[in-house]
């Protein structure tokens, strides 16, 4: 009897491991974000990707720019920044070819969360961006999730 408590106790711990680091994958700004901005009438979709941070929180990465809303603008802007604490603050570096009047040339953010960025721009309008989950987030949130499913079918079986 306690040799089926401990291995259920065991299984139970690893599947709200695995729970736990799916939770806590994006706890960074590194990877891919999808945001909007907006000034005024004048809205944009993007595609923010963060590509590199050292530990001193400087970081690098692009914008892939959706026009909406009677703006044109197509194709990338490239940045760097810093990230102090929860603040990042990023310039462009340079312009994709084929790209017109992509956003502002300086960005201020807040990491509200792990998955939530909001900020406003030198040229005006604000920004908001969501992280998207990595597929290997979604596979550890899963395995943690019929982890629990299998204790619970066992316990009441």
């Amino acid at each position: 009897m306690k040799s089926m408590f401990k291995k259920r106790t065991y299984l139970m711990l690893l599947a709200t491991g695995l729970l736990a680091a799916s939770m806590n994958a994006n706890a960074g700004v590194l990877g891919l974000w999808e945001g909007e901005w907006t000034q005024g009438s004048l809205a944009a979709d993007f595609d923010l990707n963060f590509t590199s941070q050292n530990s001193a929180g400087a970081f690098t990465g692009y914008f892939d720019w959706t026009c909406t809303a009677g703006i044109t603008c197509s194709g990338r802007e490239f940045f760097s920044g810093v990230q102090i604490a929860s603040v990042l603050a990023f310039t462009t570096t340079s312009i994709g070819a084929g790209a017109v009047n992509i956003g502002p040339s300086n960005y201020l953010g807040l990491l509200v969360n792990s998955s939530t960025i909001s900020g406003t721009a030198t040229g005006g309008g604000v920004w908001r961006a969501k992280a998207v989950p990595e597929p290997a987030t979604l596979g550890l949130l899963g395995l943690g999730l019929l982890g629990i499913g299998a204790f619970r079918r066992r316990r009441h079986a």
